[in-house]
C-alpha cells in the first residue's frame, strides 16, 4: 500500500511539473522574436503587462489575465 501511494505522490509531482514547463513555453517566444502582451480586465482597462525584448531581458508588471493583445516582432 505505502509503494503505491508513493507512486502517485511521484506522478502528482511530475504532472505538476509538467504544467509548469508548459506554462512557460506559453507565454515564452519563439528563437529570434521578441514580444509584448497588454493584459486587460473585463471592463476593458489595462491591469499588467509584459515584454520580452531582443536583447533577451524580460519584464512583467501586474496580473495576467485571460483578456489580452500580444504582439511580436523579428529581432534583428
Amino acid at each position: 500500500m505505502q509503494r503505491n501511494a508513493s507512486v502517485l505522490k511521484n506522478a502528482s509531482i511530475a504532472a505538476a511539473l509538467l504544467g509548469l514547463l508548459l506554462a512557460g513555453a506559453a507565454v515564452a517566444g519563439r528563437a529570434g522574436e521578441a514580444y509584448s502582451v497588454i493584459y486587460f480586465d473585463d471592463a476593458g482597462n489595462e491591469v499588467g503587462g509584459a515584454t520580452a525584448n531582443c536583447g533577451g531581458q524580460y519584464v512583467s508588471w501586474g496580473e495576467r489575465t485571460d483578456n489580452y493583445v500580444r504582439r511580436t516582432w523579428i529581432c534583428d
